[in-house]
């Protein structure tokens, strides 16, 4: 009964955020900003949006057991931090992608960070992954890190392209890193140093 609610909730907020995109031009400007303690419940349901509409996102459809409080106290957790960021982007007040990066806790590695970004399939093409990474390369520049580090699956090739055309170069090959429906698929580890 819970997946059901759940899968009527994210058809829902799907088709709201269709009917929005169809509905705009895509002339009104995005918003990248750090998210604050209020998005937790939209950034809840644009997780699990994400978790039903792509592969490549490392969750499968109902995997994600993150209620809103636990999503508030990670909101919290990044919001002065100087080794954690959530930035998120938004249209018209409606959150359509994110960007959270984790730093590095001893000595050896406190110079790195590791992120994931997702962004709604509606949205993609539209600038925003770029813009969501240089928000982030200037946090991460600003708060002393020298190297973002991200991993991405082998056939997200436009997610490849976007990496690669903001300084991130393909630094290995994790082979056999995920299992998508049944299948192996490869993961490119990718890094841009600052």
């Amino acid at each position: 009964m819970a997946d059901k609610t759940a899968e009527s909730i994210h058809s829902a907020y799907i088709s709201m955020l269709i009917t929005y995109c169809t509905q705009q031009k895509f002339n009104s400007m995005v918003t990248i900003r750090k998210a604050i303690s209020n998005d937790g419940a939209e950034l809840v349901k644009l997780f699990n949006a994400l978790d039903q509409e792509t592969e490549f996102m490392l969750m499968e459809p109902g995997e994600r057991k993150l209620s809103v409080g636990e999503q508030v106290e990670i909101i919290n957790a990044s919001s002065n931090s100087k080794s954690k960021a959530l930035f998120v982007a938004s249209e018209e007040n409606v959150i359509v992608g994110f960007l959270g990066g984790s730093g590095g806790t001893a000595n050896k590695n406190k110079h790195s960070i590791h992120i994931a970004m997702g962004i709604l399939a509606p949205f993609w093409g539209k600038g925003i992954g770029g813009q969501l990474l240089q928000t982030f390369i200037a946090w991460a520049t600003e708060n002393q890190f020298h190297r973002i580090e991200l991993t991405v699956i082998e056939n997200n090739t436009k997610a490849r392209s976007l990496y690669k055309n903001t300084g991130f170069e393909t630094e290995g090959i994790k082979r056999d890193s995920l299992k998508i429906n049944g299948h192996y698929v490869n993961e490119h580890y990718m890094a841009k140093l600052i």
